[in-house]
């Protein structure tokens, strides 16, 4: 009897091995992006439509335990898109476009935390919240609602392998918009913390947002520098993809271990490694 119990614990879909999750997710997310892209529809849908079914919605392969133990990866993808992204930035760009990039950066991220706020605070208030607990609740809601995923922009872009001067301006305005929610998040729930009494520290938080971007910039800057100088001297191609995967992986550890922002850090590594060594 107890073996039979040990089995069924161990075939539990709640205890899987990691391994095994991973497997599964990987080939029916394939499965399903091909199912999508049949009937004309981008393959990030079938991933997020196999990811519903996997999860504790539907089957319950996938629970919270799992989640956490799978946070590595996710964060390496994180830091894999981050550097594609920069791969993108060239400074030429920059130089002739820059000005609109930034243009339309704060046109739609002010934009969204202003209209999120506004609409927020009020459909709040209509439920009987406090005007001060409205306002607090609609300008950090405002706040999140600034941010942009860039993952699945990314995939549909690369799916379709668009290029052009759109495509450029996405690629550059999902990249900066990370750190423009990043500082709208530090002043808005700190901004919250003083109109609902909990004292928040505004210039502690305006501190907090600025050692995350210009701590991962840093950290990314002169790991693309280090990698740049490897680069130099290998020909092989094989150890150049081994190095960069290797970098990556320890730009990304760093960055979880000092607390800055993982996608800025693996960003800037891109810039710099695409602006230094084009070629490679």
């Amino acid at each position: 009897m107890m073996e039979m119990d040990l089995l069924a614990i161990e075939f539990s879909p709640t205890h899987l091995p990691i391994l095994l999750v991973i497997g599964l997710a990987i080939f029916f997310g394939a499965i399903g992006a091909k199912v999508f892209q049949r009937l004309r529809i981008p393959q990030v849908v079938g991933y997020i439509a196999i990811g519903l079914l996997l999860g504790r919605s539907v089957i319950g392969f996938i629970d919270e335990r799992t989640i956490e133990e799978l946070s590595p990866f996710s964060f390496f993808a994180l830091g894999v898109i981050g550097f594609m992204i920069g791969g993108e930035l060239h400074r030429d760009v920059f130089k002739r476009y820059g000005k609109q990039f930034f243009v339309i950066l704060f046109s739609e991220g002010l934009g969204a935390f202003f209209l999120v706020s506004v609409f927020v605070s009020i459909a709040a208030i209509l439920v009987g919240q406090s005007i001060s607990t409205a306002i607090a609740l609609g300008i950090v809601l405002g706040a999140i609602s600034s941010a942009t995923a860039p993952a699945a922009t990314v995939d549909v872009l690369w799916e379709y392998k668009t290029r052009g001067m759109l495509t450029t301006t996405v690629f550059a305005i999902v990249a900066l918009d990370d750190g423009l929610a990043l500082v709208l998040y530090s002043i808005s729930s700190s901004i919250a913390g003083r109109i609902i009494g909990h004292g928040g520290q505004f210039a502690q938080s305006i501190l907090g947002a600025c050692y995350e971007l210009l701590g991962a910039a840093a950290l990314g800057a002169v790991s693309g520098l280090v990698l740049n100088f490897i680069l130099r001297r290998i020909r092989d191609p094989d150890k150049s993809l081994a190095l960069i995967i290797g970098v990556m992986a320890f730009l990304i550890g760093a960055a979880r271990v000092v607390k800055v922002d993982v996608i800025l850090a693996a960003m800037t590594l891109g810039v710099v490694l695409s602006n230094l060594a084009p070629r490679r």
